[in-house]
């Protein structure tokens, strides 16, 4: 079966699939290269496995599989199974999740490991599988305003993946107002939301509670780098993916991490990394063409 796939910047940024009984089973491998994918298993019949981390899992449906985007899987259902596998990208999933209040805590659901009995959180299961319902006939049959559905329904089902789970969430989990690694966590929790809004440091403060002297004395005691460091670092990993996956001119790329000058972000690049953003495609994508190929049965 084909999948359906919604295209952002060149390449797709969800994927759905809505798998039926069949006489044999499915299985799907799931590999993490350049852009990385988080990917949610809604099964409604029958019973599966999954391979991840080490751990070898056994489920029946119904259940809910949510693999963060750090994540290599084996999937493998049943012969007579019955669902959907929805893959998304981890910049859409951010990009969706930013505009929550809840964002911070929808970033702590979707970076760990989800198994969910659908039996035991009904409510949340059939308003996953309705979400999923959804995404895949809009992946299949596009129609106006498509991107901003797509988007409602993933952050529809990370915040029924968050609600169902939130009896996991411990103390140390609360948003932070006060020292140490807590305040460091959630600035990273926020800096992935927002490092390509153009945040100064103290907006960051603000929002955590706290003045910037405290902010950067706890990074550099828990992370060695100052808040602006780390933010700066983030930027330049995200350049560096966005360079080798796609096709497009670095000025666009820097368009897209908030660089409206074509020349500073060439200068902010080099600063980092020692070259321009064309001359640093160009060498790792002669590298990457020198390895072997490898297979991936869903990215």
């Amino acid at each position: 079966m084909a999948l359906a796939a919604f295209a952002s910047d060149a390449l797709p940024a969800m994927l759905g699939e809505t798998f039926v009984p069949a006489l044999a089973q499915r299985d799907w491998v799931i590999r993490q290269r350049h852009r990385r994918r988080a990917h949610m298993l809604a099964m409604t019949a029958r019973r599966g496995t999954a391979a991840v981390r080490g751990l070898n899992l056994a489920f029946a449906a119904p259940t809910l599989v949510w693999l963060p985007a750090d994540t290599e899987a084996v999937l493998q259902v049943e012969a007579g199974a019955a669902g959907h596998l929805v893959s998304v990208s981890e910049d859409l999933l951010t990009r969706t999740m930013a505009s929550s209040p809840e964002a911070l805590h929808l970033r702590r659901t979707v970076d760990r490991l989800v198994l969910l009995d659908g039996r035991q959180h009904d409510g949340a299961f059939s308003a996953v599988v309705r979400s999923c319902d959804a995404i895949v006939h809009e992946l299949r049959h596009p129609q106006r305003g498509g991107e901003a559905l797509l988007s409602s329904h993933l952050l529809l089902m990370c915040l029924h993946l968050w609600r169902a789970t939130a009896h996991e969430e411990t103390d140390d989990e609360a948003p932070a107002r006060g020292d140490g690694p807590r305040l460091v966590g959630n600035f990273l929790q926020m800096v992935e939301l927002h490092y390509r809004d153009g945040w100064p440091v103290a907006r960051y403060a603000a929002a955590l509670g706290v003045t910037g002297d405290k902010l950067h004395v706890h990074c550099k005691r828990e992370k060695g780098r100052s808040p602006l460091a780390i933010i700066h670092g983030r930027l330049v990993q995200e350049a560096c993916t966005r360079l080798l996956q796609l096709d497009l001119p670095v000025e666009q790329i820097g368009y897209g991490l908030g660089f409206r000058d074509p020349a500073y972000f060439s200068r902010f690049f080099r600063k980092y990394n020692g070259v321009s953003p064309g001359a640093y495609r160009r060498r790792e994508r002669l590298k990457e063409r020198a390895r072997e190929p490898s297979f991936a049965a869903w990215p």
